[in-house]
């Protein structure tokens, strides 16, 4: 892997923390660094070419029912502010 952040800048680790304390499964991806499973979702995949906000946030919010901002807070974060899925 090149980098540790994602084309706007987030971290990995960030971006993968955030999706796990949604209940998002994290595996390794052929293409991509990791793959994001959500029951019920496709996968999305993560990776340094990845732009979080665009791609990320939106699977994450539509996965979780929650808002695109929320899920972007949380992805910068890597953590979400309240839990109660």
């Amino acid at each position: 892997m090149a980098g540790h952040k994602t084309r706007d800048g987030i971290r990995l680790t960030d971006v993968l923390k955030a999706a796990a304390l949604a209940g998002a499964g994290i595996r390794q991806g052929a293409k991509h660094a990791y793959m994001l499973l959500y029951p019920g979702s496709r996968p999305c995949p993560v990776a340094t070419s990845t732009h979080a906000e665009r791609m990320v946030a939106p699977w994450l919010a539509q996965a979780t029912g929650r808002s695109k901002q929320e899920a972007y807070a949380a992805i910068r974060n890597g953590y979400w502010e309240s839990i109660s899925n």
